[in-house]
């Protein structure tokens, strides 16, 4: 899944865009994937994550998501992590990290306990994080695209590599839901579902 993570990155080049690209599976089967548009749409939001994210929700829906994970060549950016707990994402698996701009490694959204438990109505469990695979393929892609941009990257220190140690692939365990958490649901759904009885019901009299 990776490999082709960055086969897309790769044909985001070639489109005339930065090469970003997020792959996201199901029971070892694609349902979504996005590059980003950023630069064709005008649109400082068309991130690859979120393209894919709103595919994957149109064919499988946010109960599927539960159990998907989502792939990227880059460390998902804060904006893109909240919208990938929003989603219920259970796995993420990334190749570069990105210290300045990332939802983990500066921003901790992805691995924020916080969320899930004030509003878990709105926010999925701390998914598991998956960093440095195929951390030297990402590296090329970017290489390839613009050697002096590449130089630059590192440099600055905005792509590394996770924990800053190449080769090695780092696992974040997923948090279970609280007892709160399904309590909460529970509460919501219920409430839900008395919202639709009692819409059926009014419909029912209004005929």
């Amino acid at each position: 899944m990776m490999a082709r993570c960055i086969e897309l990155s790769r044909a985001a080049v070639s489109k005339g865009e930065y090469p970003f690209a997020t792959v996201i599976a199901l029971d070892g089967q694609v349902v979504a994937e996005g590059i980003n548009s950023t630069i064709r749409a005008g649109d400082v939001s068309r991130h690859a994550e979120i393209s894919a994210l709103s595919q994957a929700q149109k064919t499988i829906g946010r109960e599927g998501l539960r159990r998907g994970t989502l792939y990227s060549n880059i460390e998902p950016c804060a904006m893109c992590a909240y919208c990938i707990r929003e989603a219920w994402i259970s796995r993420v698996v990334y190749a570069l990290a990105s210290p300045v701009m990332g939802g983990l490694s500066k921003w901790n959204i992805l691995r924020d306990d916080g969320l899930a438990d004030r509003i878990p109505e709105i926010f999925g469990p701390v998914p598991e994080v998956v960093s440095g695979v195929l951390l030297k393929e990402a590296q090329q892609a970017w290489r390839d695209w613009s050697p002096f941009a590449w130089e630059m990257i590192k440099l600055r220190g905005l792509l590394t590599a996770p924990c800053g140690q190449e080769g090695r692939i780092q696992v974040q365990p997923a948090h279970s839901q609280s007892l709160w958490h399904y309590l909460q649901i529970l509460f919501m759904r219920s409430g839900q579902s008395r919202t639709r009885i009692a819409g059926g019901a009014a419909r029912r009299d209004d005929s």
